[in-house]
């Protein structure tokens, strides 16, 4: 059968599949297209090397009349017939069989380490400064845009301050050079995918610390080594301090101190004052609770020229450093590996409208696809469907531990939905309760106070804020042996380890330490102040049956 035979061939079982009855009818059509299916053969066949085909080709394209759209149908339709079977022959069957979502998912699984970096520190120790310099040396920021910064921050006679401005974009904080809410950004190194939360230094944005440290994987304690304004924060009422303390209680395991602004006049990249504050801040880092030889390491720095962030500090500006640059450092972070397959968890930090509800939050526990079914407890209304997840900009199909989502939802209303609600797998939902169990480590009470039962206070945990009561002392623990005393006991002071119960007003989402840290674990302030960190025991049915057991 020759090429024209064997087109005509394939066009009426073409036809006949499609139910024309009478090919015929269609005749000048098809004649047009004899020669366009002709030439899409040959092109074809020129892979196999057939020299005869390609020498017809010139006169077949010559006599071929592109006004016909039944043939512009049938060319289309046999290239892809036979662009199938060219290519089923030249690769093998065994493709035909791949499924193109377990593809694309085994694609995200094979991306780069995702981690949440929390900067933390006394307000001016450059936080917001050395954030914006990290995207700018990653190449998220461009030279026009800091050029516009630091044409604004001249005006305001703030010239110091542009890069700063890249993490504090509203103008209240510009204006006060004070950052308020926790900025967040995102970098990329060649190893690990970043997500920047600058969190404020003040003492009265400390509950938005609180928020950002609470999503953190790792820490970036900046200090200032400009003389005089290390010791203001490292003293007594400073926040280099109640950061530490909080970083370590809201589970933020591994801490880089980054000495900032060696560039200083009153520093000038001095080893012997890098040394001075490396030996105050290693007693206090032990004694709030981090290893300082395996979860802490030191690096100086200068934010705002960019010296030791991408690349390591030339010797001809300082000779005595030998270690390695911040990115080198956030590379080599090694944090326990997350369970893709526990019950799913999500603290909700915000929500918005966006065709549908969107919620946001960092996944704590498990996975989730598109179209799976979740519960935002504790309203446990009918399960809701997952529409659409993305992580950064990126729209995905699914997400695994640690990852920072946006998931948009259907079947809520956004009114519905409050930061601190947790979304979670309908299979194993997340406890909601109005009083829990918990161990509490007293740090400082106001004006040596007592706590006793009737105690009130601000309760943060994951994501929750929420004013909570003391009502009922249980044991106090032996500080030697870590067991419960026999005694009872009616008040506790500062430094105690007290097992207690805790009232809240509101029904709230919480995990036992001992299953899930990142939501077992809280703190209490009062009037603006820290006074106890503590991790949740049991809830209180489970707990009352061990009492009396």
């Amino acid at each position: 059968m020759d090429i024209e035979e064997e087109i005509r061939s394939l066009q009426l079982d073409s036809a006949e599949d499609n139910g024309v009855v009478n090919p015929d009818a269609a005749q000048p059509e098809v004649e047009n297209s004899n020669k366009m299916e002709e030439d899409s053969k040959e092109e074809v066949h020129a892979h196999s090397v057939k020299p005869e085909v390609v020498e017809q080709k010139g006169s077949l394209e010559a006599s071929f009349s592109p006004a016909s759209p039944i043939s512009f149908l049938i060319k289309f339709k046999y290239i892809f017939f036979l662009d199938v079977n060219f290519w089923l022959e030249y690769a093998g069957k065994e493709k035909i069989n791949v499924d193109p979502e377990e593809e694309h998912d085994e694609m995200e699984l094979d991306k780069k380490r995702h981690l949440n970096v929390v900067f933390i520190g006394h307000v001016d120790a450059g936080k917001s400064t050395t954030g914006g310099q990290i995207l700018f040396l990653s190449g998220q920021v461009d030279d026009r845009t800091i050029q516009k910064y630091e044409k604004e921050a001249k005006e305001k006679s703030r010239e110091s301050w542009y890069m700063a401005y890249i993490m504090d974009t509203n103008e209240e904080e510009r204006v006060k050079g004070k950052t308020v809410e926790v900025g967040r950004a995102h970098f990329e190194t060649e190893s690990s995918r970043f997500t920047i939360l600058d969190a404020p230094g003040h003492k009265s944005y400390v509950p938005n610390m609180i928020s950002g440290a609470s999503q953190a994987d790792v820490g970036v304690l900046v200090i200032s080594a400009r003389k005089g304004e290390f010791e203001t924060g490292y003293e007594r009422g400073g926040q280099t301090r109640e950061h530490v303390q909080l970083a370590k209680t809201l589970g933020v395991s591994k801490l880089l101190v980054v000495v900032n602004k060696m560039d200083d006049p009153t520093v000038n990249w001095a080893k012997e004052r890098y040394d001075e504050i490396g030996s105050k801040m290693v007693p206090f880092l032990k004694t709030s609770g981090y290893n300082v030889k395996k979860d802490v390491q030191f690096l100086p720095i200068s934010g705002l020229v960019g010296t030791n962030i991408k690349n390591r500090v030339d010797k001809t500006v300082c000779s005595w450093w030998d270690g390695p640059c911040l990115f080198e450092a956030l590379d080599a972070i090694e944090i326990p590996l997350r369970d893709p397959k526990g019950p799913f968890r999500m603290p909700i930090i915000d929500k918005f409208k966006d065709m549908g509800t969107v919620v946001m939050g960092k996944v704590e526990s498990g996975s989730v696809r598109e179209g799976d079914s979740l519960f935002v407890m504790p309203n446990k209304v009918l399960p809701l469907k997952v529409v659409a997840i993305f992580i950064d900009e990126d729209r995905v199909k699914r997400a695994g531990p640690g990852e920072n989502l946006r998931v948009r939802l259907s079947g809520i209303e956004e009114e519905d939905i409050l930061s601190g609600f947790v979304l979670a797998s309908v299979a194993n939902p997340i406890p909601a309760v109005t009083d829990f169990f918990a161990q509490l480590q007293i740090l400082e009470l106001l004006d040596n106070a007592i706590l006793t039962a009737g105690y009130k206070a601000v309760l943060h945990i994951h994501s929750i804020v929420e004013e909570c009561e003391i009502i009922e002392l249980i044991s106090q623990m032996d500080p030697k042996t870590k067991k419960p005393m026999k005694k009872h006991i009616r008040f506790v002071k500062n430094g105690a380890v007290v097992v207690c119960k805790i009232q809240v007003n509101n029904l709230i989402c919480v995990e036992k330490f001992s299953d899930f840290p990142q939501l077992g674990r809280f703190t209490l302030r009062t009037e603006g102040k820290t006074i106890a960190v503590g991790k949740v025991i049991d809830p209180p049915s489970t707990y009352s049956r061990k009492l009396s057991s």
